[in-house]
């Protein structure tokens, strides 16, 4: 693995995000009892939505993490290879490139204005 840093990096955010998205999943699952379970304190201070929802992200990232034998951080190293590939524009490029969009769009213009004139002259003629 040579991008094993940013490897890391990804799947904490990942776990940061699913921990979000868990949490408030723990939250309306266990909210749809009578009882109401979500806000039920554990150890006196932390909500079982909490923990529930840290408990599905943690098996969902080590799932991910290791059990597939690596098929994922291999796909991940990959994406990570081919993104370093991508280079940005230079400055003489971008702006032949905008000018030519500007140019484009103009001649377009002009062309849907005159299509617009003669089809409104052919309505008239019509009606």
């Amino acid at each position: 693995m040579k991008n094993s840093k940013i490897i890391l990096v990804s799947y904490a955010v990942f776990f940061a995000l699913l921990t979000y998205f868990a949490v408030s999943l723990s939250d309306a699952v266990l909210s749809m009892r009578a009882i109401d379970l979500a806000d039920y304190m554990l150890a006196g201070f932390l909500p079982l939505k909490n923990i529930a929802g840290t408990v599905i992200a943690v098996a969902t990232t080590w799932f991910l993490w290791a059990y597939r034998q690596g098929t994922y951080r291999s796909q991940l190293d990959e994406v990570i290879e081919e993104l370093k590939k991508v280079t940005t524009p230079t400055k003489d490029e971008t702006r032949v490139t905008t000018i030519s969009v500007f140019v484009f769009v103009g001649i377009m213009i002009v062309v849907f204005f005159v299509l617009d004139l003669i089809w409104a002259n052919v309505m008239l003629l019509i009606y």
